[in-house]
């Protein structure tokens, strides 16, 4: 079972950047058959430590049931998207942390992990940058005119390259490096021409926190950026030629899609002065409109009310101060992946203020790699709550002498 628990986590890593879609109603994400694969050999055996799961992490769960429950209250009902996609789709994440985080019981595999990751990010980008400029159609990797990747929604792919690239950047100047030589290289490159062709402005938010914090930080490494940028775009250039600057004007701008997203939060706001504590109910906004709110915070406030801001923001805040004392007790040669995740955070804060952000899997990986962070920077493992894991150590399945062999 240990085995087969390692296969389903690595598995799941690796499948994060993809997702298949059936008619736009229906899409399968590989990674959930990882998830599956995964608590089936985790048994009952998971365990809760309270070092990395708190009482924003119930606090998340609480809002989620009470907002279902305002929703049936307010309309009578609660619709199917909110019940299998917001709840159970929540329940998951939550599920899919709590594995993460387990099975990371040494640095190595916190590293090989994250190399995993970024690996399988680089060749996916690869077939969809080749599917963008050589014109072949290859299923889901351009969305009129945007890179989308395997994840269909250009936004939704712009934060994952983001993400990625935040990792790769923050770890590639220091002593253990998760990419080495011409694939570092070609990683800068690869994410910076990706993260261009997405136009997703929501993840050039998140790339500006990035560049930000880098800036404070790590001045140097905004040369080595820079020259990814520009040979991205030069490469760009020279492909497409000089009157593709007209497209990438007019796909950056985009003044009606901005307007619409304006008439959206015009519309949440309303629904907010009805009703500011609880708001209006999960799921409620979609079923009124058949749109989503492309902003998370202002999604929280509308549906889930100011109680329910007031516990993502601190949910979200939790992540940075576990990350922060991490960095603190971790040893310096440790310190830069910490920082790495602190980005990525960071970035996907920034993506949220143009999308729905909390549902994306790459998210919860980071915080869960966040969060292992502090188990491998503590070594006495306090505050932990064992769930019928009397006989093993943890879920990769060691066995631990039967308590009747304990002293007394």
């Amino acid at each position: 079972m240990h085995n087969l628990f390692l296969f389903a986590v690595m598995g799941y890593i690796i499948c994060l950047p993809a997702q298949f879609d059936f008619g736009g109603a229906f899409r399968i994400a590989p990674s959930d058959l990882f998830l599956m694969l995964g608590l089936f050999a985790a048994g009952f055996h998971l365990k809760l430590d309270r070092r990395i799961f708190s009482s924003w992490h119930w606090g998340m769960l609480f809002i989620f049931v009470l907002a279902s429950f305002v929703s049936i209250w307010r309309n009578g009902f609660i619709t199917q998207y909110a019940l299998l996609q917001k709840d159970i789709g929540f329940i998951l994440l939550l599920l899919t942390y709590i594995m993460l985080v387990q099975a990371v019981d040494s640095w190595e595999r916190l590293y090989k992990m994250l190399r995993f990751f970024l690996i399988s990010v680089l060749l996916l980008n690869g077939v969809a940058l080749f599917a963008f400029f050589s014109g072949v159609k290859v299923p889901f990797m351009v969305q009129d005119g945007r890179l989308s990747g395997m994840l269909i929604d250009p936004n939704a792919y712009g934060g994952l390259l983001v993400t990625a690239f935040a990792i790769h950047i923050m770890t590639s100047g220091e002593k253990i490096k998760l990419l080495r030589g011409w694939v570092s290289i070609l990683a800068t490159i690869s994410l910076a021409g990706g993260i261009m062709m997405t136009f997703s402005r929501s993840s050039w938010i998140g790339l500006f926190l990035v560049l930000l914090t880098l800036l404070i930080t790590k001045p140097s490494r905004l040369l080595k950026i820079g020259m990814g940028f520009g040979v991205a775009f030069i490469a760009l250039l020279l492909y497409k030629g000089t009157a593709y600057l007209n497209v990438l004007e007019s796909m950056s701008s985009r003044p009606s899609q901005i307007q619409s997203r304006l008439d959206i939060i015009d519309k949440a706001v309303d629904w907010i002065a009805q009703s500011p504590l609880l708001g209006i109910g999960l799921g409620s906004y979609n079923y009124e409109l058949r749109i989503i709110i492309h902003n998370t915070p202002i999604w929280f406030l509308t549906e889930f009310g100011l109680l329910g801001l007031i516990v993502y923001g601190g949910f979200m805040i939790w992540f940075f101060i576990v990350g922060i004392r991490s960095y603190r007790a971790a040893d310096p040669i440790h310190r830069p992946i910490i920082m790495a995740l602190l980005l990525s955070h960071a970035a996907m804060i920034g993506l949220s203020m143009g999308i729905e952000a909390l549902f994306q899997r790459y998210w919860w990986f980071m915080m869960a790699m966040n969060g292992a962070c502090i188990r491998l920077t503590d070594k006495n493992l306090k505050g932990e709550m064992p769930y019928r894991t009397q006989h093993v150590e943890r879920s990769t399945g060691r066995k631990l002498r039967q308590r009747a062999e304990q002293p007394q």
